[in-house]
């Protein structure tokens, strides 16, 4: 991990902690994924910009933005069609 990365998180987390958000474990942030992807997410949410943007920065720079699941597609449903009735024959 380069050195502006890691001033990064260092900034990302002091800033997280002046605006009230969560905690954030450095070392945790750097090798968990899934820890890192809901940091990011609740970082996100606080109403400072630059927190936001350096959220996002993050997110870019450790491969989750692209990772991230989209809202899953909705299939359309087969529409039920009929079974054809038996037309010929004796009683039709």
């Amino acid at each position: 991990m380069d050195r502006e990365t890691l001033n990064e998180m260092v900034r990302l987390k002091f800033d997280c902690r002046k605006a009230g958000g969560p905690e954030i474990d450095r070392v945790k942030l750097a090798g968990d994924a899934t820890y890192a992807a809901e940091i990011f997410s609740a970082a996100e949410q606080l109403p400072d910009e630059p927190l936001v943007l350096r959220a996002i920065t993050l997110c870019d720079k450790f491969g989750l933005l692209g990772a991230m699941p989209a809202a899953p597609v909705a299939k359309p449903e087969p529409v039920a069609v009929p079974a054809p009735r038996y037309m010929r024959g004796a009683r039709s």
